[in-house]
């Protein structure tokens, strides 16, 4: 895919990823083509890289994340798991622990994440867009978690994937390994949105102008308190501190800017102008 439109950001050069710029998002996508961007011990350092810098980098608000080639990611380079039997294990732990805090950087992103993804997401790369806020995938993308066929089990990545499914669907496809199409893929919750190939890169910048009429500190915090309330940090039984987080939200800047837009039946200033016409 090419995003012509788009401006390189001005980070260190990668081998494995390329990094776009379009006004507050960057498009992350991955750059193997020729491997359908498997992921590798080099790739995913990359990923790591580029997803702390840009979690910190406060002119971005949304984070793209897309695959160069014919396939989004075919999940795990069979090479790198069959090199495993030539390091020790304290080696291999390492290589897995970076998968599984790739992952944990992407679920915990300030920013909104989105995954668009094109024929085939394999494996680990079911773990890179659950993790993800929002998945977008074209009509005909095939997925699965075929783990149990080669010996092995999708341990990183599990957390991530039963956040979105249930878990008589996890048993379905996790020790089965047969793959679903995308309609199947939205039905079951792993996807969000279906679209024609010609259609991906378009609903996702719809998307995120649906996501830009909200103010992006409220849309920020309200994402951080929906994994609070599903981690069990906040319940019911914290009224203390949901009503001291409005109480603070009603009275900043763009609580006061919004809430005085509305009463004047204008748009808030922090939607752009091409937004407003």
């Amino acid at each position: 895919m090419v995003y012509s439109e788009c401006k390189a950001l001005s980070m260190k050069n990668y081998n494995n990823i390329q990094i776009e710029i379009k006004k507050n998002s960057a498009y992350l996508i991955l750059n193997r083509p020729k491997q359908h961007n498997a992921l590798n011990p080099d790739l995913i350092a990359e990923l790591n890289e580029a997803f702390i810098d840009l979690n910190l980098n406060t002119s971005i608000q949304f984070i793209l994340l897309s695959g160069n080639g014919k396939s989004f990611c075919a999940g795990a380079d069979i090479n790198w798991f069959s090199d495993a039997i030539n390091k020790i294990e304290k080696e291999n732990l390492k290589e897995y622990k970076d998968l599984a805090n790739l992952l944990l950087q992407i679920y915990q992103s300030p920013k909104i994440t989105i995954a668009a993804v094109h024929k085939n997401v394999f494996g680990g790369a079911n773990g890179l867009i659950a993790a993800c806020d929002f998945v977008v995938a074209t009509e005909k993308t095939t997925f699965s978690f075929s783990e149990v066929k080669l010996g092995i089990i999708p341990a990183t990545i599990l957390p991530f994937v039963a956040k979105r499914l249930s878990t008589q669907q996890l048993k379905q496809l996790m020790l089965t390994g047969k793959k679903i199409s995308t309609d199947k893929a939205l039905q079951i919750g792993l996807v969000d949105y279906m679209v024609e190939e010609h259609e991906l890169m378009s609903k996702v910048e719809e998307l995120i102008s649906d996501l830009e009429l909200g103010g992006p500190n409220a849309v920020s915090k309200c994402k951080a308190l929906i994994h609070d309330v599903d981690e069990g940090r906040v319940t019911v039984n914290d009224s203390e501190i949901t009503a001291k987080m409005l109480s603070k939200i009603v009275l900043s800047d763009e609580g006061r800017e919004g809430t005085q837009a509305f009463l004047e039946k204008r748009v808030p200033n922090w939607i752009e102008a091409d937004i407003k016409n």
